[in-house]
């Protein structure tokens, strides 16, 4: 059984309160796009209208976060909430089936993009030349916005053949609000075709935000180095990093973004909570809600922990996250959760290989509390209840 909201939603948290009763601790919103108020059984109409208005940047930016929201009405009491956005992966697009396409392809996947290739060749977008690609499309480069859906989670990397094609993409990939666009080509071909485009009558400042020439300077002079500047560049702009583009820092200065974990494993680990909710298996979920100092993971990440001691997902390994294993399997017999903190110390942590120096926070979760905020659900699907 899937759930609407399992391909896209924000599922908010209350893992500690403060003048409030002790129930409220783990009770759940969850929000699907366009869905006002939400369903779930937090039942504070004070925080649920705060956090409804909180909500969409979960959407628009999928970052994790963790907020204290007091009650304007009674300033003695609050919640401290986690926002976790559960979106449907980043498409990276390559456009160009060509050596620099197929090692980026490869390392999108690897960062957690869903990639798509596209070549008007059909043996350059084989599976034999892109195995893990989730598209291949052969498809003529004029006529792109046919066979391509683009959007604020798309990345697009323009890699094709000749300089002709490249802009031919360009022109009709330029006017998406696309998360990232970048084209090939040395600086006198980039020159040229930015002054092409302006005397096409491009807006300036859509010109100014694609990556061209593309990638981080590096140094990279083969297909692999290229691919591999590319992908870093990918990184930046999704982080918010500064090292040095290749277009100039002048016009490319990404805003800094809060250091959280990508959205993509946490979509897994909700479907195996669904299947232990479905199954009636005994599990809890712990969750890194805040870092301090040098951590393995950051904000975000998760572990899955069964009762029998399997496990899914990690949150940096070693003698810290042993530790979290053990609460958790605490957490499921008094099926109560409870913010854990734990000390990544040079002396616990060394005889791991690790040495950290700082502190996570964690909340730890029997599944049984998805299981009551689910039985609310209304999604256009039936739902278990008790």
């Amino acid at each position: 059984m899937r759930y609407a909201f399992m391909e896209e939603s924000v599922i908010v948290t209350v893992i500690d309160e403060k003048g409030l009763p002790d129930y409220v601790l783990g009770r759940k919103q969850i929000y699907i796009p366009d869905s006002g108020e939400g369903v779930g059984n937090i039942r504070l109409s004070w925080l649920e209208g705060k956090v409804a208005g909180l909500v969409p940047a979960g959407f628009s930016n999928g970052a994790f976060e963790v907020l204290k929201i007091s009650n304007p009405l009674k300033p003695e009491e609050s919640a401290t909430v986690m926002i976790e956005p559960y979106l449907p992966p980043q498409e990276l697009i390559i456009l160009g089936g060509g050596h620099i396409s197929q090692s980026l392809a490869g390392l999108g996947r690897l960062m957690g993009y869903r990639v798509t290739v596209v070549d008007d060749r059909p043996d350059f977008v084989s599976a034999r030349h892109f195995p893990g690609a989730y598209r291949r499309i052969c498809h003529n480069f004029s006529g792109l916005e046919d066979a391509l859906a683009l959007g604020r989670r798309s990345s697009v990397v323009i890699v094709t053949r000749g300089h002709k094609h490249d802009l031919e993409c360009l022109r009709q990939v330029i006017n998406y609000p696309v998360a990232y666009l970048g084209m090939i080509g040395s600086r006198r071909k980039v020159q040229m075709a930015r002054s092409q485009l302006l005397e096409e009558g491009f807006d300036i400042q859509k010109v100014d935000r694609v990556h061209m020439p593309i990638g981080l300077d590096i140094g990279a002079q083969t297909p692999e180095e290229i691919a591999v500047s590319i992908a870093a560049e990918l990184i930046k702009v999704r982080r918010g990093g500064a090292a040095v583009s290749l277009s100039g820092d002048c016009r490319d200065k990404p805003a800094k973004v809060s250091v959280y974990e990508a959205p993509s494993p946490r979509g897994e680990i909700l479907f195996k909570i669904l299947e232990a909710v479905r199954e009636g298996i005994s599990a809890a979920v712990a969750t890194v809600v805040r870092t301090e100092g040098s951590t393995p993971r950051k904000a975000g990440a998760k572990i899955m922990v069964y009762k029998g001691g399997n496990t899914l997902g990690t949150i940096g390994g070693g003698s810290g996250e042993s530790e979290v294993r053990l609460k958790a399997l605490d957490v499921i017999d008094k099926d109560t959760p409870c913010l854990y903190r734990v000390s990544l110390n040079a002396g616990m942590t060394e005889k791991d290989g690790m040495i950290c120096g700082g502190t996570m926070e964690i909340f730890i979760e029997p599944v049984s509390m998805f299981k009551k905020a689910f039985k609310t659900l209304s999604c256009g699907e039936p739902h278990e209840s008790d």
